[in-house]
């Protein structure tokens, strides 16, 4: 697994919810994201675990409230650089 950026990082929501990658800020709530619906939230798992070897449960997934959230998990398990 290769690391990847913050700016990586937010195009890959933006591949994975559809969304348009300037609508993307980590202070993105996941409600302001169209895309991250149930079928987007687990688009957004199986990409984390193909591309990175996370493992998220539905409940972990369903906490995350914000795209730092998402940015703060991949940076916990390696997956993230600045």
């Amino acid at each position: 697994m290769k690391p990847i950026s913050t700016l990586q990082a937010l195009h890959l929501l933006a591949e994975t919810f559809d969304e348009p990658l300037d609508r993307l800020a980590p202070a993105t709530a996941r409600d302001a994201i169209a895309g991250w619906d149930s079928m987007g939230a687990l688009s957004l798992m199986a990409e984390l675990d193909e591309r990175f070897n996370i493992e998220l449960t539905a409940e972990a997934s369903r906490a995350m409230a914000r795209v730092a959230d998402v940015i703060d998990l991949l940076r916990r398990h390696g997956a993230l650089v600045d």
